[in-house]
């Protein structure tokens, strides 16, 4: 059987949110320029608590629709129902915990005004809960093209509609307030695509076989959400808003992990849930492992040498102390070039999930804490790091024995290594760009040289390392994959290992 590769068929979803993505990286460069850092500094505290809630309180429903939905039993209406009905319903409970929390917010934060927000930031933990199955269903059902297109449509209207009252003097009220209003539409979308897929339906014992394979993964979530945005917390508990301000800049997630790392790992999972899926694990993990890696090794190495000029040129001068725990934080994009939670949610590890979960939290928090009272607001990020790193270990080990592999088979070893050369011998033109005179005068100017620099050299070792076809053809299979995938000789039948 030949089909198109990871990439290639995750491509509608990557063009539609890397449009998106472009719209979505502008509006933190908008708020440093319009916020003073005090006021920024409450924005991001408002949206950790409304972000970290909402991840939380989705229990594994719209996960489970990526596990359920590409059987194409006929259920469809009942799996998207139910998962609606039941975030919807945690989303409202979530919310109101939410408010009722508003001063020890503020006093965890300390920041009094915190309490203020606390209306428009219950709605939206509400709103983004119970609006997260509207993309997974229309993508699980096999609709890639809308369910990207719906997307980018979102984040304009999101983009759009929070920056009007800001720009006509509402300051962050009204801008949460308008976060409040996108919000109510993707409710309303998510009703029109509840009625368009022949629901609302409910069966009961379906609904019973949904909530035992997404309940583990929820409880899991519960885990590995606050393992996440720990160090966070545990910073934004010690500082004010103006030095919270500083380090979740530092932290700052640029888009291009979720843009490549999300859309690959839904169509990974999809993959290994058909019929047949399962028997090529491991071809189809070193498939979207080769495709993130490509893209996150450069990228990583890139930003480390160019930080100086990156901080700088998106935020000001003013977050220039951000530039050491960014250079630290932005080491997160070698984990995601491993697609690990999308091979353990299709082999069904739901057990497995939780109880690693549950001590990836235990470890982080050893880490940051220790980290933070030693060193500071860098030690908590390194600790974050450090943690990171030793789980997934573990978690990729964990895969291994799923698929029955050996260690020197569970990964393209040959080709990460040649990319990880690559990525760092193209940091030279980056360094001696970042370190000209001139460069911090105008860091944006800087920043784009840099990059193309780096661009060229990187794209030139792909292009002329020795294998089949021209250049071009080379650079092309290295970013996209094969054309198509041809069925792959044996491999090694997956062995069932017990859940631990």
């Amino acid at each position: 059987m030949h089909k198109k590769g990871i990439m290639r068929q995750a491509g509608p979803l990557l063009l539609a949110r890397g449009a998106a993505t472009v719209l979505g990286f502008g509006l933190p460069l908008l708020l440093v320029r319009l916020l003073d850092q005090a006021s920024f500094g409450v924005y991001k505290q408002v949206w950790l608590v409304a972000s970290s809630a909402y991840l939380m309180l989705q229990m594994g429903l719209t996960a489970s629709l990526y596990y359920f939905l590409p059987r194409r039993d006929g259920n469809g209406a009942s799996y998207l129902t139910q998962s609606l009905a039941t975030v919807s319903v945690i989303g409202a409970l979530g919310a109101l915990g939410v408010y009722l929390a508003r001063f020890a917010l503020a006093r965890h934060f300390n920041t009094p005004e915190l309490a203020d927000f606390a209306v428009p930031m219950a709605i939206l933990t509400f709103t983004m809960t119970a609006t997260t199955p509207l993309e997974p269903a229309l993508l699980a059902g096999g609709q890639v093209k809308l369910s990207a297109a719906t997307n980018f449509v979102s984040e304009i209207v999101r983009v759009v509609v929070s920056l009007v009252p800001l720009l006509l003097g509402y300051g962050l009220k009204g801008f949460f307030w308008a976060y409040v209003a996108h919000g109510i539409l993707r409710l309303a979308a998510c009703m029109v695509l509840l009625v368009r897929s022949g629901g609302p339906r409910i069966d009961w014992k379906l609904f019973g076989v949904q909530l035992a394979y997404a309940l583990p993964f929820g409880a899991a979530i519960l885990f590995d959400t606050p393992q996440r945005s720990l160090h966070l917390w545990a910073v934004g508990g010690t500082v004010g808003a103006a030095a919270f301000a500083i380090y979740s800049q530092g932290c700052f997630q640029i888009p291009i992990v979720n843009l490549l790392y999300q859309p690959i790992s839904e169509v990974l999972q999809v993959r290994l849930n058909e019929p047949g899926g399962r028997a090529l694990g491991v071809h189809l993990f070193h498939d979207a492992n080769l495709r993130l890696a490509v893209i996150l090794l450069p990228f990583t190495a890139c930003m480390i040498a160019a930080g100086s000029l990156f901080i700088p040129a998106l935020f000001t001068h003013l977050y220039d102390a951000s530039v050491p725990i960014f250079r630290v934080a932005v080491l997160s994009a070698l984990f995601a070039a491993l697609p690990l939670e999308a091979a353990i949610r299709a082999t069904g590890l739901t057990r497995y999930m939780f109880n690693v979960f549950f001590w990836k939290l235990v470890v982080t928090a050893v880490l940051v804490l220790t980290g933070l009272h030693f060193f500071g607001m860098i030690g908590a990020i390194s600790g974050h790091m450090i943690a990171e790193g030793i789980v997934r270990t573990a978690m990729l080990d964990r895969i291994r024995k799923e698929f029955g592999s050996k260690w020197r088979e569970i990964l393209p070893w040959g080709e990460l290594r040649f990319l990880a050369i690559a990525s760092v011998v193209s940091c030279a033109p980056v360094i001696v760009i970042a370190q000209f005179r001139h460069a911090a005068a105008k860091p944006l100017l800087a920043l784009f040289a840099a990059g193309a620099a780096y661009g060229v050299v990187y794209l030139g070792i792909l292009a002329f390392r020795p294998g089949a076809g021209t250049p071009v053809e080379r650079v092309k299979r290295m970013l996209l994959g094969a054309h198509e995938e041809a069925a792959p000789g044996p491999v090694p039948a997956p062995v069932r290992a017990q859940a631990a």
